[in-house]
């Protein structure tokens, strides 16, 4: 049996009898057919000589030895285009590739394949599978996680739920955090999405307000000394839950929010309930935007207080909300906590009493390039003073409300919104004091007109200006509110995703029953960071 040695750029070849240096490649190829000899592979070390492939082998290694006579050049093609029909009918197999490459190579140690040469290029085959097939796999299985988390998210989407989509991205403050991205976790049957966001307030006044957190323009202090205001804060920050999971393959929702708006003003504040209700169906209950307000129709203010029309209150309800048809319109009653402000004549001591809920419906209209709604309130009010019955009386309030989109860049918001005895639904009284020992609800009517341009898809400005004007009912305190308006205009780019910076100017005044007024500004600068 004839061996061979490697010795740098010399092949050495030598058997029993003599042995034979040989310095060129081609000629250690030309003795190796010749010879019927086929160097087997050790390492990487490859030398490619015309068609051939020499490589080195591992010293005092044992050539393979032909144990048929040497091939012909029509016998070598024949061998190589069998090896190709091989391949191709691997490929083209069911069966799985690699165990069916590794049975050609077990009979091929058994000696039942003769062709050496094809013996090392299904070797070769098989070791170039073994590398690109981790790769592929991984690719292949993170592809289908993928596409199998998507499905999994829109599996726990509905319209109901989801209808503003992306618009928390596009900095609307009143949308729910988009459930189909981001931070969400899987179980059993379920799926939580974690949301929120964090947001930086620095605030510099240029004249009196009692409020140094939101602009309240109700709080500016009419008659006071000239001062100045600096204040930063975080508490606009929010945090929330949205649980969802399916019954019946309808898709049931549990969500809780929170900011921290907790506690004093002025205060570095503390965890506050935003929201947290329950919805299957058309049914929801728990505590989230009352069924009086219309959030989507709300011009977006960095300022947290928002214009002063506005009915901007989360409140305990139970409600019921039922489309009509396929026309985009809907509607919607509900029975909800009725809480009331009342300013207690100085000669008269009691409490507010609240013996039955408020009951509220609004009927809206959706539709591609905007909405509106109409909505109606009925509450009772009441009063006990000590050692007497309760008295009640009837308050009532209308509120209109809609966006739509004036340009492709441009949408207007608009509301007007009116009534007795709804003044807290608004952070004014429902009923003031009229004399030592009278009082009286109080009519109240307000109005906001607003829009939003889309300079780019990285800068977006919001303009907002609203009045609201109470009765001057005779007998009132000269220093209580008569009227009040709010004027916002921002600036807010958002340099990547999930980031903003915003700049907005505030104006402010406040009327009193005795025509005495006070004037703010105020500067406000913003940094925020949504949560993925």
């Amino acid at each position: 049996m004839a061996k061979a040695l490697d010795s740098g750029e010399s092949f050495k070849f030598a058997n029993a009898d003599d042995e034979i240096n040989i310095d060129s490649k081609a000629a250690a190829q030309k003795f190796c057919r010749d010879g019927g000899l086929l160097y087997e592979s050790v390492g990487a070390s490859w030398c490619p000589v015309d068609r051939w492939q020499l490589r080195g082998i591992h010293p005092n290694r044992r050539c393979m030895s032909s144990s048929f006579n040497p091939k012909t050049i029509f016998e070598l093609a024949f061998g190589r285009l069998l090896f190709l029909l091989i391949s191709l009918g691997l490929l083209s197999s069911p069966l799985n590739a690699e165990d069916s490459f590794a049975s050609l190579l077990r009979l091929a140690e058994q000696d039942q394949m003769e062709d050496p040469l094809l013996l090392t290029q299904f070797t070769e085959f098989s070791e170039s599978l073994d590398a690109i097939e981790s790769p592929v796999t991984e690719v292949l299985q993170e592809l289908d996680e993928g596409l199998l988390e998507r499905s999994v998210r829109q599996s726990f989407t509905s319209d109901s739920f989801d209808r503003s989509r992306g618009e928390q991205q596009q900095n609307n403050f009143t949308a729910f955090p988009d459930f189909d991205r981001g931070i969400v976790v899987y179980g059993e049957e379920a799926a939580l999405k974690i949301g929120g966001f964090v947001k930086a307030d620095f605030i510099s006044d240029f004249d009196p307000i009692d409020s140094v957190d939101s602009f309240d323009t109700s709080e500016i202090p009419v008659g006071a000394a000239d001062r100045k205001n600096a204040r930063f804060h975080a508490r606009s920050s929010r945090l929330s839950f949205d649980t969802r999971w399916k019954v019946q393959q309808e898709v049931v929702r549990a969500f809780v929010e929170a900011d921290f708006f907790g506690g004093e003003d002025g205060s570095n504040g503390s965890l506050r309930l935003r929201h947290a209700y329950g919805t299957m169906g058309y049914f929801t209950a728990g505590q989230t935007w009352t069924t009086f307000t219309h959030p989507s129709a709300v011009p977006q203010t960095l300022d947290f207080e928002g214009a002063v029309s506005n009915v901007n209150r989360r409140q305990g309800l139970v409600r019921l909300d039922l489309p009509l048809g396929e026309s985009g319109w809907s509607w919607a009653v509900s029975l909800e906590d009725p809480r009331i402000e009342i300013d207690i004549p100085i000669g008269v001591t009691g409490e507010g009493r609240t013996e039955t809920p408020d009951v509220i419906t609004h009927v809206k209209l959706e539709r591609d390039r905007g909405d509106f709604q109409a909505a109606f309130v009925i509450r009772e009010l009441g009063f006990q003073p000590v050692g007497d019955p309760v008295l009640t009386d009837t308050a009532w309030g209308l509120n209109f409300t809609g966006s739509a989109k004036f340009l492709e860049d441009t949408r207007v918001y608009s509301q007007i919104t009116f009534g007795e005895g709804i003044g807290s639904y608004r952070g004014s009284p429902d009923v003031v004091s009229t004399g030592p020992n009278t009082a009286e609800i109080l009519p109240m009517f307000g109005w906001m007109i607003g829009l939003k341009h889309v300079w780019n898809e990285r800068l977006t400005s919001n303009l907002t200006y609203s009045e609201l004007t109470l009765d001057p009912i005779a007998g009132q305190a000269g220093t209580n509110l008569r009227s009040t308006n709010y004027l916002a205009v921002n600036l807010i780019h958002n340099p990547i995703d999930r980031v903003f910076i915003g700049i907005e100017y505030l104006y402010g005044n406040r009327e009193n029953q005795n025509r005495n007024q006070a004037d703010a500004t105020r500067l406000q600068m913003t940094f925020g960071f949504y949560l993925p």
